[in-house]
C-alpha cells in the first residue's frame, strides 16, 4: 500500500512522517518542491508476534505500509504523484504556535479541510470536462472504438453533475465495470482519504468538533473517508524514546493508540485490505491481500508459479490456531482445511499452498 500524505505549508506533514516511521526528518518547509520522502512502517500485528514466539524463525517479515511525504502543492508533478497513491493522508492543521503562522494566518481545521477537497475537485472537474470535449467530437464518428468511447461518455456525464455540485466522487456509486472503465483516470476525489487533523499537546479534539474515530466492524463495507485527530508534534517526540518507555508516556496523555497502529489500521480498512499469514522455522511474514480474494489470488501475492500450479491451501483459522496452541495442535484436532482455488481468504488464516512444479 502506498499512501501519500498531503496538506498546506507548516500543517505538520513532516512531523506525521516522522511519527509515523520513527525518521528523524528535519522540519523546515517542505513546500518549495523535490522528491517525495519515502518511508517504509511495519505493519503491527500482534498475531505475528505470536507466531514468532511459536516458530523462532530466522526471518521475520511484517507486512508493510509505504508513507510518501509529498512536497509542495499544486502543480502537475505533484497531483501526478498523488494520483499514483492507493490513498490520501491529508494533514489538517488545528493547533496554535505563533512561530509558525499558518499561510492564510489562521487556525481552522475545517476551513482547510475544505479547501483541500476544493482543490481536489476543480483538478478532477477540468479532467473530465477536457475529456468528455473529445469524446463528443469522437464518439460520434463510426470507428472500432466507438462503442467504448459512448460508453465511457456517459459514465462521465454520470459523475460530473457531482463535481459540478462541489462534491467528491467518492459519493458516487460506482459499478466493478464502471471503476474498469475509468480507471486510468485516478480521480482525487475517489481515492480514500484518511484526514488528520494535527492539534496541540493539550488540546481537546472534541471541543474543536473533531469527531471520534469511528467504529469499524469486521467485514463491513469500507468507508470513503474517515478523519481522526492526532497530537503530531507529541507523537513525534515520542516515537524517538525507547520502546519500554513509549507506553508510559503516551498513557498519561491518554492516548492508547500511537499514531502509526492507528493510520495503519484506518488505512486497512479504507482499502479493505486484510492479511493472512505464513510461517515455519525459515520464516514468519504476513501478506497483505484485498478482502474477498481466494485462495489462487492469495497464493499469487506470494509467486505467480505457487498460483499457476495451485493444488489446494490448508488453512487454519486464526481463532482455532489460538484455540490448539499453534499449526501443531490445531492439525492434531482436525482443525487445518483443505480448500479450493475459490475458497475466499479470511484476515488471520494460517496458510501452506500446496502446488505443483
Amino acid at each position: 500500500m502506498k499512501l501519500g500524505i498531503v496538506g498546506v505549508a507548516f500543517s505538520g506533514k513532516t512531523t506525521v512522517l516522522n511519527a509515523l516511521s520513527g525518521a528523524n526528518e528535519p522540519l523546515s518547509d517542505f513546500s518549495g518542491g523535490g522528491e517525495p520522502r519515502v518511508r517504509v512502517v511495519p505493519v503491527p500485528d500482534a498475531r505475528l508476534e505470536r507466531m514468532r514466539e511459536d516458530y523462532k524463525p530466522k526471518k521475520f517479515t511484517p507486512a508493510t505500509v509505504e508513507f510518501h511525504d509529498m512536497p509542495g502543492y499544486g502543480g502537475d508533478k505533484f497531483m501526478g504523484e498523488v494520483r499514483d497513491m492507493d490513498a490520501i493522508v491529508r494533514v489538517i492543521r488545528a493547533f496554535k504556535n505563533p512561530a509558525v503562522p499558518h499561510p492564510k494566518d489562521r487556525v481552522d481545521w475545517k476551513a482547510d479541510a475544505l479547501d483541500l477537497e476544493a482543490d481536489f475537485l476543480v483538478l478532477d472537474l477540468s479532467m473530465v470536462e477536457k475529456r468528455v470535449e473529445k469524446l463528443e467530437r469522437s464518439s460520434k464518428k463510426p470507428s472500432k472504438t466507438q462503442k467504448e468511447e459512448q460508453e465511457e461518455l456517459a459514465l462521465l456525464m454520470k459523475l460530473k453533475p457531482t463535481l459540478d455540485a462541489g462534491r467528491p466522487l467518492r459519493e458516487v456509486e460506482i459499478g466493478r465495470d464502471e471503476m474498469l472503465k475509468i480507471a486510468s483516470f485516478q480521480f482525487l476525489t475517489r481515492k480514500p482519504t484518511l484526514t488528520l487533523v494535527n492539534i496541540g499537546d493539550d488540546d481537546d479534539p472534541r471541543a474543536l468538533g473533531i469527531p471520534d474515530v469511528p467504529k469499524l466492524e469486521p467485514g463491513a463495507k469500507p468507508p470513503a473517508d474517515i478523519t481522526a485527530p492526532i497530537r503530531g508534534r507529541l507523537e513525534m517526540e515520542v516515537s524517538q524514546l525507547d520502546p519500554a518507555d513509549r507506553a508510559a508516556f503516551l498513557a498519561d496523555f491518554g492516548i492508547k493508540e500511537t499514531i502509526s497502529g492507528l493510520a495503519i489500521r484506518l488505512s486497512y480498512a479504507l482499502l479493505d485490505q486484510i492479511s493472512f499469514l505464513t510461517g515455519g522455522d525459515k520464516e514468519v511474514r504476513a501478506w497483505t491481500i484485498q478482502r474477498g480474494s481466494n485462495a489462487v489470488e492469495a497464493a499469487r501475492k506470494i509467486h505467480t508459479d505457487i498460483a499457476k500450479g495451485f493444488a489446494r491451501a490448508q488453512v487454519i483459522s486464526w481463532d482455532d490456531y489460538v484455540l490448539h496452541g499453534g499449526e501443531k495442535g490445531a492439525k492434531n484436532a482436525s482443525r487445518m482445511r483443505a480448500e479450493g482455488r475459490d475458497y475466499v481468504m479470511k484476515d488471520g488464516d494460517w496458510v501452506e499452498f500446496l502446488h505443483s512444479g
